[in-house]
């Protein structure tokens, strides 16, 4: 027996630890890092676009970019419903349900008057709890109060009356089934909605005056407690700890003064202040000093002391866990209750500790005795005197601050029934508790948003927006403001936002949530210079702020430096975004860690504008598993609202990897199917084909895309007509778009206007000819990149000796110019290198020399008609298509070949096109 007795206490030992250390974790986490729940102000994201140079276009007096667009993410905050908080619930409701079993099992071994009182306490709980909201036969009913009470109080009765040397463990048993099946019956016979969540939410009304006695149990422990350590360090020594305890005391009751005074809504008070929650953890360590001993001396007690030290664990956990729960809810009318009653007991039943103190143990205090042996002994009425003072001093405080505890009461259990009625969708029914809560009890943050959300859901914008006005003149709030903001914004009055946000800000000054909002708001209403210098005054308040900066000055391309945000995925976006648009490189690191974050999960959004501003560099590298990857996200049906993007970042990655046939077909594609875009990516097909001086080209892209809406003319797309063909057009849209500076092509640009379609032999000549060292660097780049197969060696090192420190990779050149053999790899591979454009030969349709040397390694003669064709489709290089001529009579395409002289002729003469036919190059 005696060993199971043991087991039983060992057991009930470990799981009030248990209960008491989590309760205590759960308290501490919610108080120092804060609920989740609410405020629900998350940053939402939205796309802004920059143009950024892909490549530049440098012809003598022709210059200008290829601008592909990168995306800017901005972000900010609005403010959601509060989530729900079902678990949590749950969890509280069953840590209530244990902790009263385990009060009730100790209840039933109380002597008989406090056994009365405590069981007649349970009952008079028992009716606060609302039990009667389950409607069980009729609508407010007392059914549900009638099986609580038989369920929990008859155990009782049974034990105290025939079972009173029942082990504490049996007690516990019985108690917790008869709990069980009573709560088990009111689940199945309510007819509401989720009854067991209407129990869980309720349990917060049973834990809170559980957690009210044990707070006016332990009313001076705090003093208490320290009193009777400094009597045990004295023993002996005859210190004067008098003036030590009086100290501790005159400081402890001045910081409840000071406190008291927070809550009645002080500020800027000499003391400094903080939560009187965090009063609960020296309460209930001092607290359990003083409550053993108080055991210990007192012989006429309520129950055994173990079971007395077991409820004070008991209240000491409940206390923390309501604590959680009630930050957790954001119920904050039922936290002011909780901290305005742990300050009125703490000051009261303090001050008179110390008069009961003062007046009874002055004169053996600094002997050095064991005065704390009869501290509490006899329990005398001196100390019952202690109480009832304190029990007084706590009414004159509430008298003192108004009264406020009856509103708090009121609110506290409408946001408890609200909270019910928001979790079960009921959002009407909802609305209106919120809306009472807050109207009973005005420092009610959570009520007075959820009301406004549950409007708004309920499509009552007006009245919500009276709620808001109401919370912003009155209890102003930052959800609300943002809310507010954001609704006025939908409305379409941007100006009443910012008056909104300003004053916002100027009531919460630090508050980076409206000062981000402003700042977007400041863009909207042309505000820039300041939208920046807000955002840089308080990026360093939140790393949303600080992207958001990066954004800004990318957008409008500010010299000022940005501050290296975090390395979160969308500042990593922007700052792409920004280097893209500076040109400055971005490290290998960057790039991969870039990579590695877009592949970890993020929004199709995100995902969207991560590919397009990572793809936007030049790069030969990986250039077909960088396609592969852009080809599965396209096939990913969360995309499809962004499908057209990524289909044209994928163009753009062809495009930076020099892949000019695939690229201008694939922006020709998105043109046909996205009219609405199609004058964008006209104007770009138009940029590439003019920097492969495929100006004819150009113009009828640059004149389609007139078509199609475009209107953002420079003087470079009057020159490019002009170049192509077109020059009435280009006097129309001169005069049509108001484009200013542009001049006629001068002698140069003329000669490259036909550059494409002469042969090399013509173009050395005339090259040779050019007076400006300028213009022949120039040509001759374009000669060793586009002509080069049709020139001699010598004619090849006449062009190298020009580029001789003008050009990258001047050594790469010099190795083929030595060897200038198109069959010799090495020689076409130092040429490749020299031009960087990596490995793909066939890629650009106007290289004609890789063009060329990609044919003649392929052994399929249809293979090399169809490279060969396909390069013919853009380029109107002589050598080229009479190599086509040549492949078509190969594989039988006599009719092809007829038909491709023919064009020929169309831009050449007919003996130039007879000698082409006769020469071996």
């Amino acid at each position: 027996m005696l060993k199971n007795t043991s087991i039983s206490n060992l057991i009930a030992t470990t799981a009030a630890l248990l209960l008491l250390l989590s309760g205590g974790l759960f308290a501490c986490y919610a108080l120092l890092v804060g609920a989740e729940i609410y405020p629900n102000i998350e940053p939402g994201a939205f796309l802004d676009t920059i143009a950024v140079p892909l490549d530049w276009v440098n012809l003598g007096t022709l210059s200008f970019p290829i601008q592909v667009d990168n995306y800017l993410i901005f972000q900010e905050f609005h403010s959601l419903p509060a989530r729900f908080t079902l678990r949590e619930s749950y969890l509280f409701g069953g840590i209530v349900f244990l902790t009263a079993v385990s009060a009730l099992a100790l209840f039933s071994t109380f002597r008989k008057i406090p056994f009365l009182l405590a069981s007649g306490a349970w009952i008079v709980l028992l009716s606060l709890f609302n039990a009667n909201g389950l409607n069980i036969g009729t609508a407010s009913s007392n059914i549900p109060l009638i099986i609580l009470i038989v369920g929990t109080v008859l155990p009782l009765i049974y034990f105290h009356v025939w079972k009173t040397n029942a082990a504490f463990w049996y007690r516990w048993v019985v108690v917790f089934l008869t709990s069980s099946i009573s709560l088990t019956a009111l689940i199945k016979l309510s007819p509401i909605t989720n009854p067991q969540l209407y129990l869980a939410e309720q349990s917060l009304i049973v834990g809170m005056v559980m957690s009210i006695a044990w707070i006016f149990w332990q009313g001076h422990a705090v003093l208490s407690g320290i009193y009777l350590l400094l009597a045990r360090a004295n023993q002996n020594i005859s210190m004067k700890i008098s003036w030590q305890i009086l100290g501790i005391s005159a400081l402890y009751l001045l910081t409840l003064v000071f406190l008291l005074l927070e809550l009645q809504g002080g500020t800027n008070l000499l003391f400094p202040t903080f939560s009187p929650l965090y009063l609960v953890l020296p309460i209930g360590t001092l607290g359990w000093i003083s409550t053993s001993e108080k055991l210990k001396q007192e012989s006429e007690i309520a129950a055994k002391p173990n079971y007395l030290n077991a409820l004070f664990v008991l209240g000491f956990s409940l206390v923390f866990w309501v604590i959680w729960k009630l930050e957790i809810s954001q119920n904050q009318a039922a936290s002011e209750f909780l901290k305005q009653l742990i300050v009125y007991s703490q000051f009261g039943f303090s001050l008179f500790f110390v008069v009961y103190l003062l007046s009874n143990f002055l004169s053996v205090m600094d002997s050095g005795k064991s005065v704390d042996k009869i501290l509490y002994k006899p329990f005398s009425l001196p100390y019952y005197h202690l109480r009832i003072g304190g029990l007084i001093a706590i009414l004159v405080v509430t008298i003192y601050m108004d009264a406020i505890l009856a509103p708090q009461v009121s609110s506290l259990t409408s946001n408890i029934r609200g909270d019910y009625y928001y979790q079960t969708g009921k959002k009407l029914e909802a609305s209106i508790l919120y809306e009472n809560a807050w109207d009973t009890f005005r420092k009610n943050r959570k009520a007075k948003n959820t009301t406004s959300q549950l409007l708004l859901d309920l499509n009552q914008p007006t009245l919500a927006k009276e709620h808001l006005d109401e919370s912003f003149a009155e209890a102003p709030q930052v959800d609300n403001i943002l809310l507010l903001s954001a609704r006025v914004i939908r409305e379409n009055k941007p100006f009443e936002a910012v008056f909104y946000l300003e004053n916002g800000l100027k009531k919460f000054p630090n508050n980076p949530y409206l000062a981000n909002n402003l700042a977007l708001l400041y863009v909207r209403v042309q505000k820039p210079e300041q939208a920046l210098k807000l955002l840089e005054d308080y990026q360093e308040t939140n790393p949303v702020l600080a992207s958001n900066l990066i954004a800004l000055q990318s957008k409008f391309q500010t010299e000022r430096f940005a501050t290296e945000s975090s390395d979160e995925l969308i500042p990593q976006i922007n700052r792409m975004a920004r280097r893209n648009l500076l040109g400055e490189a971005s490290s290998e690191a960057e790039l991969k860690s870039l990579d590695e974050e877009l592949k970890k999960g993020a929004s199709p959004m995100i995902l969207n504008a991560g590919i397009r501003n990572l793809f936007s560099i030049k790069s030969f590298s990986k250039t077909p598993e960088d396609l592969a990857l852009i080809d599965s996200i396209s096939h990913d049906p969360a995309m499809l609202e962004y499908l057209m993007q990524v289909q044209e970042t994928a163009s753009i990655r062809s495009l930076a990897a020099g892949r000019v046939t695939e690229s201008v077909k694939n922006l020709n594609g998105l043109a046909f199917r996205n009219p609405g875009d199609a004058g964008y990516y006209l104007n770009l097909t138009a940029g590439i084909l003019a920097r492969n001086l495929d100006f004819e080209k150009a113009s009828k892209d640059i004149i389609a895309s007139e078509e199609k809406g475009f209107k953002a003319f420079r003087p470079y797309h009057l020159t490019i007509l002009e170049l192509g063909g077109f020059a009435e057009k280009s006097t129309e849209l001169k005069a049509k778009y108001q484009v200013p500076g542009s001049n006629s092509p001068d002698e140069f640009l003329a000669l490259l206007a036909k550059f494409n379609q002469m042969t090399p032999e013509k173009l050395f000549d005339q090259w040779a000819e050019l007076p400006s060292e300028e213009m022949k660097a120039t040509l001759a780049y374009l000669l060793l990149e586009r002509k080069a197969h049709g020139l001699t060696k010598y004619q090849l090192n006449e062009l190298g000796k020009v580029l001789k420190g003008k050009v990258e990779n001047e050594e790469k050149l010099a190795q083929f110019l030595q060897n200038p053999n198109w069959s010799n790899q090495a020689s076409l591979l130092a040429f490749s290198e020299f031009l960087q454009v990596g490995e793909e030969l066939s890629a650009n349709p106007y290289r004609t020399p890789l063009i060329l040397s990609a044919a003649d390694r392929l052994q399929d003669p249809l293979a090399q008609y169809e490279l060969l064709n396909t390069a013919s489709e853009f380029s109107k290089d002589p050598l080229l298509w009479i190599k086509k001529v040549q492949a078509a009579k190969r594989i039988g395409l006599g009719n092809y070949a007829t038909d491709a002289i023919q064009e020929m002729s169309t831009w050449m003469s007919w003996d130039e096109i007879e000698f082409l036919q006769g020469t071996n190059f």
